[in-house]
């Protein structure tokens, strides 16, 4: 007689190689997952100021990219700023507008706190007309591990850093 099937230290081995193997695996594709969710963040503000920039040059007219509600996590709009005051109002005319990512935590420094406004050339500027330039933190969700960094340049031109954000930019 042949018996099929597992016994009961077979299957027990067996459940214990599968928890190792899942407690190995989970931390790394949390990291994976932060990171992706990070990425994807960046490159929806990054499409921002592209299409901002673009239509600003394509439009030959200054274009404003600010927040919703003066909050980066919530969201952002491109919009002309006939008033001029670097915020969206009944008078503007929006173009676009871009949902929040609600898992994004984005510290931006205080020249692109409230928004970023490109000229007919392309380059950004405050609304003095002087030059804008700034930094946009990209927190993880683990304090520590490495965060992006999206740094705009005097002339409207941005690079992207990969590197650790320090806890004091990623609080509420």
């Amino acid at each position: 007689m042949c018996s099929r099937g597992f016994t009961l230290i077979e299957l027990t081995v067996a459940l214990a190689v599968v928890s190792i193997l899942i407690g190995i695996g989970i931390p790394g594709f949390g990291r994976m997952v932060d990171q992706q969710r990070m990425s994807t963040g960046l490159n929806n503000l990054a499409l921002g100021l592209s299409v901002t920039r673009e239509e600003a040059v394509r439009m030959n007219r200054t274009l404003t990219l600010a927040p919703v509600s003066g909050n980066w996590n919530s969201g952002w709009v491109i919009f002309i700023d006939k008033d001029n005051d670097g915020a969206p109002g009944a008078s503007d005319t929006v173009l676009r507008e871009l949902p929040p990512d609600t898992r994004l935590h984005i510290h931006a420094n205080r020249p692109v706190s409230k928004y970023v406004r490109f000229n007919a050339h392309g380059q950004t500027e405050l609304l003095n007309g002087g030059f804008q330039a700034g930094t946009f933190r990209f927190c993880p969700a683990r304090a520590g591990t490495e965060g992006r960094k999206l740094v705009i340049n005097q002339v409207g031109r941005w690079r992207v850093e990969r590197t650790p954000i320090d806890p004091k930019y990623c609080g509420p």
